[in-house]
């Protein structure tokens, strides 16, 4: 305990110096964390760090940063800003919006990090960046290339049902990751998802039991951060009984105290005890704690709930805040000023044009005018620094060993853990006619859909056609197509061509909340009313995955590699379902979905969004 209080003590010491050199211009960049796509140094990548002097950047390998990019379909751009005398824009990059990323590899992914905290630590402050990314499984990686081990999501994770398992996938992720630089992970969701028909949550909770969403997300913490990672248990208070999107629209929960105490705040208090280091805010509203505000912009709830009545003294982190959810009704700038003086000390934006200038001049006129105190915004910065500081980055960060990151995410004993883990999280969630195992020697029709290229590694160990490859390592007697995510009209016309030259179809139907245009719950059906058996491979055991029509479906959790591999060794009876495994929900009588029919032509873009 002495120990401890002398640490702490030094800690204090350190960052309360580092505090009183800090201009107020530095103190505003501090609480902000910018977007960082693709693996490429551009002035601007490099102006948002020096001028704007950002605390953090967000992560994302798989696309190009641009000003280009809309962020769900809408621009973050307060048309209405009132520029002060001091403004002044960054460099902005024009590439095309939705070009792919470079397929880049741990150890060269480890020397672009180095590069930028090298950046940040030149700057006067000489402050390191907290490097952020979600990596909560299934399709929600954000890097996912040069043959790095993904898992399975936290309800794959439950399903498994042992803790210190969750313990162990969780330990070796952050291994993977703070080996190559990153200091902290948006995860794990800790949202108690009651609402079968939430589009939001699904597989990224651990299920719908607060208890059993609580132990796990406890071990998920723990790995984490034994393995150099800070935690993120999000979206405080719960978003687990919400029927939309906060992408989309503001929700309003109307939960009691008395429920939501039961309920959505039990595995969040579990993380605090657990000693989670971050927890990110969710955008809806609980009139049963502030009928005015939502979380994100709720001192009542951030300062009142989570500070005072739990008790929490970490780093309160605003969930991407240019979600519809707050643009509709207050702008980017506003939004970020209200949401520091409400009790968030770090504010997640996820743009790449002048919003990020807008931002900080709003903050820094916020306080200047008065509506934003100092003293919180100092609150603030002391407990990000408080953050880097626990973790070593003032002496480490710039200094990661590129071979160690490689050698360590392509190791042997990786590899295989992940494959094991693939293996336990799987199941027949139906299997009326006993199709199963798959007969090599019948015909087979094999549809696959391809996954966006937000998702992709676009390498040999990842891509869009993992399921057609998998499959063909067992048979040669298929025929094999691929779709959008959501079929169009001509593919539909033409799976339904090619089935007559088969015996069966085996297909994929995942789910992703980011394809608004669905999934192929549809060409299921069409299958199925042309006479076709069907085999649904699926990462979601919610009706949306499983569809009311298919014959025989295997839910794996997970549209990553070795999850793929794995569903499609139990389609052809190679492995077995792990006897321990059981669904982590209750879904009852679910009611057939209303399919949308998609658009008739062939190769419309897709409505896609930055997650």
């Amino acid at each position: 305990m002495a120990k401890t209080k002398k640490s702490t003590a030094k800690r204090d010491a350190f960052v309360s110096k580092k505090l009183a050199k800090m201009s107020l211009e530095e103190k505003v960049g501090q609480v902000l964390t910018f977007t960082r796509r693709g693996a490429m140094i551009t002035p601007s990548g490099i102006e948002q760090i020096t001028r704007l002097q950002c605390g953090g950047l967000c992560l994302e390998p798989y696309a190009v940063e641009t000003c280009k990019n809309l962020y769900w379909g809408n621009s973050q751009i307060d048309q209405k800003f009132k520029k002060p005398k001091d403004y002044f824009t960054i460099s902005n990059t024009y590439f095309a919006g939705k070009t792919f990323g470079i397929s880049i590899t741990p150890g060269d992914y480890t020397k672009d990090l180095n590069k930028l905290q090298k950046i940040a630590l030149e700057r006067p402050s000489k402050i390191p960046l907290h490097m952020t990314i979600d990596f909560e499984g299934d399709f929600k990686n954000d890097y996912m290339a040069g043959g790095i081990r993904q898992f399975p999501p936290p309800m794959g994770m439950a399903a498994i049902g042992d803790v210190k398992l969750t313990y162990k996938i969780n330990n070796t992720i952050a291994k993977q990751l703070s080996n190559i630089g990153v200091t902290q992970m948006y995860s794990p969701v800790c949202d108690v998802n009651i609402n079968p028909k939430n589009p939001e949550i699904g597989v990224r909770s651990f299920g719908d039991n607060p208890e059993v969403c609580a132990k796990h997300a406890v071990a998920f913490i723990k790995g984490l951060q034994d393995g150099g990672i800070a935690a993120t248990a999000k979206h405080f208070p719960g978003r687990g009984d919400s029927f939309t999107d906060a992408h989309d629209v503001l929700e309003v929960i109307k939960a009691s105290k008395q429920r939501m105490q039961e309920v959505e705040l039990v595995p969040f208090k579990a993380a605090i005890d657990a000693g989670v280091k971050a927890i990110m805010t969710g955008h809806s509203a609980y009139p049963a704690y502030d009928d005015k505000y939502p979380t994100t912009l709720s001192e009542k709830i951030l300062t009142g709930l989570l500070r005072e009545e739990l008790g929490f003294n970490g780093v309160i982190v605003s969930d991407a805040i240019g979600m519809a959810a707050i643009l509709k009704k207050w702008p980017l700038p506003q939004a970020c000023a209200m949401a520091i003086r409400a009790g968030c000390d770090t504010i997640l934006l996820k743009a790449d044009d002048e919003s990020r200038s807008q931002c900080f001049f709003g903050v820094l006129e916020a306080v200047r005018t008065g509506f934003l105190s100092e003293e919180r915004l100092n609150e603030a910065v002391t407990h990000l620094l408080n953050m880097k500081y626990d973790q070593g980055l003032f002496e480490t960060a710039g200094k990661k060993d590129p071979k160690k990151a490689q050698d360590y995410a392509l190791s042997k004993p990786v590899i295989d853990f992940s494959w094991d883990v693939a293996k336990k999280a799987l199941i027949i969630m139906r299997d009326n006619k006993k199709m199963l195992p798959l007969n090599p020697k019948k015909k087979m029709l094999v549809i696959e859909q391809r996954i966006p290229y937000e998702f992709c590694g676009k390498d040999p160990y990842m891509h869009q056609h993992m399921f057609c490859e998998a499959m063909a390592v067992h048979s040669t007697n298929l025929i094999l197509a691929d779709t959008e995510f959501s079929a169009f009209d001509e593919e539909i016309k033409e799976c339904l061509e090619l089935a007559k030259q088969a015996d069966l179809v085996v297909m994929t139907n995942y789910y992703a909340r980011i394809v608004k245009s669905g999934n192929n719950q549809l060409l299921v059906k069409k299958l199925k009313s042309a006479g076709k058996k069907v085999v649904v491979v699926t990462n979601y055991p919610y009706i949306e995955g499983t569809t009311n029509q298919a014959d025989a479906v295997v839910c794996n959790f997970s549209g990553t590699p070795d999850s793929i591999k794995a569903a499609v060794e139990l389609l052809f009876g190679k492995i077995k379902p792990c006897p321990s495994t059981k669904l982590p929900i209750k879904l009852g009588s679910q009611k057939p979905v209303v399919v949308k029919k998609p658009a008739k032509k062939k190769g419309l873009p897709l409505k896609l969004s930055y997650c």
